[in-house]
Order: structure tokens, then C-alpha cells, then sequence
């Protein structure tokens, strides 16, 4: 019986990876990056100006966010091989969701820092005098917290296969899939909330319940794996 061990250690390992990734972005990336990330605009700034000053922390930022983007996606074809022996609806749902949906929301949000960069260089350049640079700046920025609240939808939609499919399948701890389940809901009232600019400033919180599911989950797979009787009944079935 193939146990899908290296399957369940890389979706970990890969969960984990992205997380740091994710993290490391908001570190480096300087405060242009982190208020995007954070869902909070910074207002009253010389845009540009800031941005053409953090334009290494940015570019780096910006790297750490397309390599969690890859690590994600490679997570979701670890799952897909055993998860499409129980449903290949929901795995295709996973796939298209929290693989290619979601990774083209980070390639588009990496695109869009990069072009803020270019902008703030050229915005140096030109002697900081541009009207239209200083509009096209500002534009690309709001649309950069725009569609921040698109892309949490999409992964959640993701998430929400995902975490149905381990329920099914009781690869993982039951628990572990039903505490992934709940932490979709409030994540996603902040998603809405932000999208319609009626954040409270609890969005951190809101989140919160599902990040730390998926940090669990992550460690959870790394160390102990699949449920092998789990595994043996989807072998059984197919």
C-alpha cells in the first residue's frame, strides 16, 4: 500500500514555507508594503517619493511573496493525487482555487508592486515634479489593497474544498478540518468588510483563527503524515 508519506510531508512542509514566506514579506518590505498587506492605506504620503526610497526593501518583499505563492500552489498538487481518489470535484475545486486562482493573485500582486517600483524610480528621475506619475502611483496602489480582499476570497474558496476533502477522507484529525472549516467563516467577514472598506480594526483577529489552523495543520502533516487507515480505505475504494 503506498502510504503518500513524501505527499503529505511536502504539503506541510510547503503550508509552513509559505507561511514564513509570508511573513518575512511584511518584515522586509518595508511600510509601503506592510499597509498593503495589512489592509491599511497610508494616506497624507508623498506615495512615490516612499516608494522610490524603500525601493530594495520592496523588491525583496515582493520576491518573498511570488516564492509563498509558488510554495502554496506546489501544496495544493501535493494533496491533489490522494484527495481525487476520494472526490476528483473537490480536488479539481482545491486545484483550480487555491492553486492556479490563488498563485495568479500573487503573481498579479508581485506585477503590481514591481511597476509601483519603476514608477518611484522614474518619479526620481523626472524630479519629483510629475502630476500624472503622482496620480498613476496612487491608483496602482489603491488597486494593489483593492484586491487584496479578491484574493482572500479566492483562497478561501480554496480553503473550503481543501479542508471538506480532509474531512471526507480522514487523512487528518477530524478536528483539525472542522477548526480549518470554522476559521473560514470569520476570514471571511473580514475579506467582505475590507472589500466594502468597512474594516473595524478586529481583521487581525478575524484572520487569526485560520492561521493558526493552518500552522498546525502544517506541523501536523509534517511530523505524523496521513492517516494510513484513512489511506488504505481510499485505496480499497479505488
Amino acid at each position: 500500500m503506498k502510504t503518500y508519506r513524501m505527499n503529505a510531508v511536502m504539503a506541510g512542509a510547503l503550508y509552513l514555507l509559505g507561511t514564513v514566506f509570508g511573513v518575512l514579506s511584511t518584515v522586509v518590505g518595508g511600510d509601503v508594503l506592510s499597509s498593503i498587506v495589512g489592509g491599511k492605506p497610508l494616506v497624507g504620503v508623498d506615495m512615490l517619493g516612499l516608494v522610490a526610497a524603500s525601493s530594495a526593501q520592496l523588491n525583496w518583499g515582493a520576491l518573498l511573496i511570488l516564492m509563498m505563492g509558488i510554495s502554496l500552489v506546489a501544496m495544493t498538487i501535493s494533496l491533489y493525487p490522494i484527495f481525487r481518489k476520494d472526490s476528483k470535484e473537490l480536488a479539481m475545486g482545491m486545484l483550480l482555487f487555491r492553486g492556479a486562482l490563488e498563485g495568479s493573485y500573487y503573481l498579479v500582486g508581485v506585477l503590481g508592486l514591481l511597476t509601483l517600483i519603476a514608477l518611484g524610480n522614474e518619479y526620481v528621475v523626472s524630479g519629483a515634479a510629475s502630476a500624472a506619475l503622482q496620480s498613476m502611483g496612487n491608483v496602482l496602489y489603491q488597486f494593489q489593497d483593492f484586491i487584496g480582499p479578491v484574493g482572500s476570497i479566492v483562497f478561501l474558496i480554496g480553503a473550503t474544498f481543501l479542508y471538506i476533502s480532509f474531512y471526507r477522507t480522514k487523512l487528518i484529525p477530524r478536528w483539525l478540518s472542522i477548526w480549518g472549516l470554522i476559521g473560514v467563516v470569520p476570514y471571511f467577514a473580514y475579506a467582505l468588510l475590507h472589500f466594502f472598506h468597512l474594516d473595524t480594526g478586529y481583521g487581525f483577529y478575524l484572520q487569526m483563527v485560520l492561521a493558526l489552523q493552518e500552522l498546525v495543520m502544517g506541523a501536523w502533516l509534517v511530523i505524523r503524515g496521513f492517516n494510513l487507515d484513512a489511506v488504505r480505505k481510499l485505496d480499497e475504494a479505488t
